[in-house]
């Protein structure tokens, strides 16, 4: 028995011995090192002096890293794509290939993954391409690379990126916000969307989920828009874009901060000129706004474009959802801003509001921009299906009025509202009115309803 036991000891012994040399064999000779040896024999093929070449063969592999301090992150993506800043390597296999239309965000200095995704510390394939288990951002998929720029570019268009633009602008029109919060804003029936590019959900499951979202979350709230395959795309782009990741400060002096022309762009689809004039050409409404940015301070001009009611009580100025840099953008256009340049403004404009049409336009823009209009229609037409509600539909407010006075509507926008249920017994309908008091001010509440109230009357006028 005691030499079975013996046996088994040297038997067990030698074999941890082999696993021990097994493992020092394998980490000497990773995969990476037989890439830079192929691509030192890639090099040498073009070298026509022998000396050179054998020097460049015998090139000692290393690991080529990237350190990202501003990012607090490390990249090693080119200890393997070695040939990305080469343009000599344009017509090489991967993973050696030259790396076109870089332009500024050369990997010596950006890194990698910044934009690709994967995880910048690995050097074997899988997990540097992020493809193993809770690595939550795996490489994206070639086609949708470029939703990256929205993560630092976050102002204005992206050149070159015209999916975030549209998807951006379908979010904001097609009344997400009413369901889903972002950066602090809009209701909480739906996940919070600030950080959804940092999850580990495939840009496949986004673009489906938005094309068909019961087929991709059994019971989901979410109606369905009837997106294009377009649309889907351009929302998944947006959606992958959403990070509250801190990209540095290095990083954020590279953006291209829109300057005159993107703030004109804002100038006209805000219909600014309805209310403002720009040395006399222009609406009276509002006070007018040639020398502007010399009659105030940059920050008080800012603090009126982000809470217009707080600088002046009671103003008719709807509280626009504008990033920092685009309000330096309408800023920057009003220094520049000339009563001829107004003039073509008012010529593209089909016609000038009259104050109360400007208060209602801005309930108007406050109904989408807050979502309402993802529940409600854009035509106030309801119709979303809304299970074991009162029936099986969110209901049209085209004739809230004949039930409601002002007074009740501004209370349900206020503290919230479930749907009376079809069968009482049955489940909690899952749409349903949240409370908005706490976001909403008390003059987008009353603009909302007054905006609300016009589609009453023009109904009724309609039908007369």
């Amino acid at each position: 028995m005691e030499r079975r036991l013996q046996q088994i000891f040297f038997a067990l012994s030698f074999l941890a011995l082999a696993l021990i040399i097994a493992a020092g064999w394998q980490a000497d000779t990773p995969k990476w090192k037989d890439y830079q040896k192929n691509y030192h024999a890639l090099e040498a093929q073009g070298e026509p002096n022998a000396v050179a070449k054998a020097t460049v063969i015998a090139t000692r592999p290393e690991v080529h890293q990237v350190m990202l301090t501003g990012l607090q992150r490390v990249d090693r993506c080119t200890t393997c794509h070695l040939g990305v800043e080469d343009p000599t390597m344009k017509d090489a296999p991967e993973p050696f290939t030259y790396h076109a239309g870089l332009g500024p965000h050369v990997p010596s200095k950006f890194g990698c993954t910044i934009c690709h995704g994967g995880q910048g510390l690995a050097t074997d394939k899988d997990n540097a391409h992020g493809n193993v288990q809770f690595w939550q951002t795996p490489l994206l998929p070639k086609e949708y690379i470029r939703a990256s720029c929205g993560r630092c570019h976050k102002e204005g268009d992206v050149p070159g990126v015209p999916e975030l633009t549209e998807g951006k602008r379908l979010f904001n029109t097609q009344g997400c916000r009413g369901c889903h919060k972002l950066n602090g804003v809009g209701g909480s029936i739906g996940p919070d969307l600030t950080e959804e590019g940092a999850q580990h959900r495939s840009p496949e499951w986004l673009a489906q989920h938005f094309l068909t979202p019961n087929a991709v979350s059994a019971g989901s709230a979410m109606p369905n828009f009837h997106f294009t395959k377009e649309q889907a795309k351009a929302l998944t782009y947006y959606m992958l874009s959403l990070t509250s990741e801190d990209m540095g400060s290095y990083y954020s002096s590279e953006r291209s901060i829109p300057g005159p022309e993107y703030g004109r762009q804002l100038f006209a689809e805000k219909n600014c000129i309805s209310c403002h004039a720009i040395g006399g050409e222009g609406s009276k409404t509002g006070p007018d706004l040639l020398g502007v940015v010399k009659r105030h301070s940059p920050e008080w001009l800012d603090e009126q474009l982000v809470n217009p009611e707080l600088v002046y009580p009671g103003s008719a100025m709807p509280a626009y959802d504008l990033d920092p840099n685009s309000r330096k953008a309408l800023l920057a256009y009003m220094a520049v801003a000339t009563p001829e340049d107004a003039h073509l403004l008012l010529a593209n404009q089909s016609r000038t509001l009259k104050p109360e049409e400007i208060a209602i336009e801005a309930g108007k823009q406050d109904f989408a921009r807050f979502g309402c209009v993802g529940c409600h229609g854009t035509e106030l037409q309801g119709g979303v299906p809304n299970p074991n509600a009162q029936g099986g539909e969110v209901p049209s407010l085209l004739h809230l009025s004949d039930d409601y006075t002002k007074d009740e509507v501004v209370a349900v926008i206020k503290e919230g509202r479930m749907p009376p249920l079809d069968n009482p017994k049955g489940p909690t309908p899952p749409l349903y009115m949240p409370s908005w008091k706490n976001l909403l001010s008390r003059e987008d509440i009353n603009r909302i309803v007054d905006y609300l109230w016009s589609k009453q009357q023009q109904k009724k006028a309609d039908n007369w």
